[in-house]
């Protein structure tokens, strides 16, 4: 049997232990779980739809080797004041599993992000590098090489409401080239998930936070699912057992004993592995302080470590004692011993330097192919968890109410009365706050959640930035429409205002999607959603200043004053103000409305100019966002 195999009776063990742990109920017999693990073994065993995903390639496989590899934090001189990573070399070898080790601050996550591209210079950051696939030059940062290399994050950045067939078939449908037809994406997907082990779970939803899904350890072989499913040659890994239980663990290693054995190159980071899990590995790359003190297969550790003076203990885990010496030891007597060994002199084969790997994407879905898949998937979220939704819409409903009760009629009133003006200013006003509060702070929060799913997706091509927007922009306008129109359908008529309905409905939508603009914005800029919600604070309050609603635009300082065209509540109140008291009866009652409005700065014709105002802010923010993401998608690591 081949190394990393396990036997049915194995498989059933961990199919049961998978079930506990999701809490799915287990209404399987050990016979028909018997029966499935049997039409489940094996590589090119036959499967619904076609055959195993692992047995076949679409890709060539490549040997991946390093060398020159070195990491600098320079001062603002220009000058190194810190090698993070020093002259570091090595390989992984196509069909191998290769783990990177080595103790806190060793440099092996620096290392794994610049073989997997996710390292870029900066100010004070130098990196240089040499990658080879299979002798040739190869730069892992560039758009097209990306298409050869999957990447798994130590965390799990899935669509919460999806299934692991829906999150698999979206990766599908966008990262395979655009001829590849329905059949062969559904036969792709069928396979790769009895693959993956996740056929019993593979239409429940995935779940995260309060909504309670699939199991931590069927999370973890999705996301490497949704990878694999591109067919890539060399996959990274970072830490892809974190997190696991033991039985979770053992089944993500015998999945990328699997992956390799297909001909793949699969490299990962680990932090102290167990006995079992070390003893699967192919090869060890073990760092120390930033340079390379050990590599070679794993089956000659225990020689090499006894040649060079650490003879490994009887009954001592392999994993704790190389780390054990590399800590222990001076650097001194390692390089005396033989640790750290100098990179040998290698001759590249004839005019291969001349050939940069990289496969340009000609077979690239379409953008239309693209926002017709994610506004899809924006469809799943809003109808699978549609809570969310209906207790916003009853909120707003309970308070449309109170505010009803509250200002009952005042739109009806002589506006001869500047107490009843006044009144109705107040409630216009209380309308904007909350539509604008009620709508931007959720959205921020969505976005915070979402962001990191998306900087994964973009970051491995899996759509361009419009689409992603578009979609994304198109579940906030319902989610919004339908909010401002129960509030308008309860507001407007209790309090009976004089403008139209649709210029009420227009004003508070478009202050809605606004407002959702500025905290999409916000949440592209910070990455941590504490930090978001204050500085949430900082932007919206100061709206209620600049924009006149509780001090005359011409009393605030002239050297601040330029802040009320950034405030979208400038328009809203303005336009509100003028359709609502921009044709008031003749006598005392347009005195008092000419009134209002000139204290708030409004100006009849300069409607238009609001209008274009509160669009321009849309656009404004809506682009800072859309550039901040396009940037962090591109660098993200």
């Amino acid at each position: 049997m081949m190394k990393g195999e396990l036997t049915v009776e194995e498989e059933v063990v961990f199919e049961q232990a998978d079930r506990t742990d999701s809490g799915s109920p287990d209404s399987s017999s050990k016979a028909t779980l018997l029966v499935q693990d049997l039409e489940a073994s094996g590589d090119g065993r036959n499967l619904p739809g076609g055959t195993s995903f692992f047995s076949k390639k679409a890709k060539e496989n490549y040997d991946l080797s390093w060398s020159g590899v070195n990491l600098t934090v320079k001062d603002s001189k220009g000058e190194t004041t810190k090698h993070i990573l020093k002259d570091v070399w090595g390989s992984a070898k196509a069909g191998e599993t290769t783990a990177i080790m080595g103790a806190s601050g060793a440099g092996k996550t620096s290392l794994f992000n610049i073989l997997a591209g996710r390292t870029f210079p900066a100010k004070n950051l130098s990196v240089a590098s040499e990658l080879r696939l299979s002798d040739r030059p190869f730069d892992p940062t560039d758009a097209d090489a990306r298409s050869m290399t999957a990447y798994v994050a130590q965390e799990d950045s899935l669509h919460a409401p999806s299934t692991p067939r829906q999150a698999l078939t979206f990766s599908a449908r966008l990262r395979l080239p655009k001829s590849t037809t329905d059949d062969e994406i559904k036969a792709l997907v069928d396979g790769l998930l009895a693959d993956l082990g996740l056929s019993k779970c593979a239409d429940t939803i995935i779940g995260g936070g309060l909504v309670k899904g699939i199991s931590g350890g069927e999370k973890r072989r999705t996301s490497i699912g949704v990878e694999l499913i591109s067919q890539p040659s060399i996959i990274f890994l970072d830490e892809p057992t974190s997190g696991l239980d033991s039985f979770a663990a053992r089944q993500v290693m015998q999945l990328l004993e699997r992956v390799a054995r297909a001909g793949n190159t699969v490299l990962f980071t680990i932090h102290q592995p167990s006995s079992r899990i070390f003893q699967s590995f192919d090869r060890l790359v073990l760092l120390h302080q930033g340079r390379l003190m050990y590599q070679s297969p794993v089956a000659t550790i225990a020689d090499d470590f006894g040649r060079m003076s650490h003879p490994i203990p009887d009954q001592y885990n392999t994993a704790d004692w190389v780390l054990d010496v590399a800590q222990s030891v001076k650097i001194e007597e390692l390089e005396t011993n033989g640790f750290f060994p100098s990179e040998p002199k290698i001759v590249h084969g004839n005019g291969l330097d001349s050939e940069i790997v990289a496969l340009k994407n000609d077979d690239r879905v379409s953008i239309w192919t693209e926002l017709v898949e994610l506004c899809h998937r924006e469809w799943i979220g809003l109808t699978k968890n549609p809570l969310a939704t209906i207790l916003t819409l009853v909120l707003t409903a309970f308070l449309s109410v109170i505010f009803g009760v509250i200002f009952w009629g005042i739109g009806n009133q002589d506006q001869s009365n500047i107490v009843v003006v006044q009144s109705q200013v107040g409630a216009l006003v209380n309308i904007l706050i909350t539509t604008m509060m009620g709508q931007s702070q959720p959205a921020l929060v969505v976005f915070a959640e979402e962001k990191p799913l998306f900087l994964r997706e973009y970051s491995t091509n899996h759509y361009r930035i419009f689409p992603y927007f578009v979609s994304h922009l198109a579940t906030e306008a319902l989610q919004g429409f339908l909010i401002v129109l129960v509030q308008g359908v309860i507001v407007f008529w209790m309090m009976g205002f004089n403008m139209s309905f649709l210029q009420f409905l227009a004003v508070t939508f478009s202050l809605s999607m606004t407002a959702t603009a500025v905290s999409v914005a916000l949440g592209a800029m910070v990455s941590d959603t504490k930090v978001a919600a204050s500085l949430f604070t900082l932007v919206v309050v100061p709206q209620f200043f600049f924009s006149g609603v509780f001090i005359a635009v011409e009393l605030i300082p002239v050297w601040v004053r330029w802040a009320q065209y950034l405030c979208s509540l400038t328009y809203a109140t303005r336009l509100a103000y003028w359709y609502e008291f921009g044709d008031c009866p003749a006598g005392a009652a347009r005195e008092n409305c000419d009134r209002i409005l000139a204290q708030n700065s409004v100006d009849g014709d300069s409607v238009w100019w609001y209008w274009l105002g509160l669009i321009g802010c849309f656009v404004l923010f809506r682009g800072v966002a859309m550039a901040t993401l396009r940037h962090k998608g591109r660098t993200f690591s």
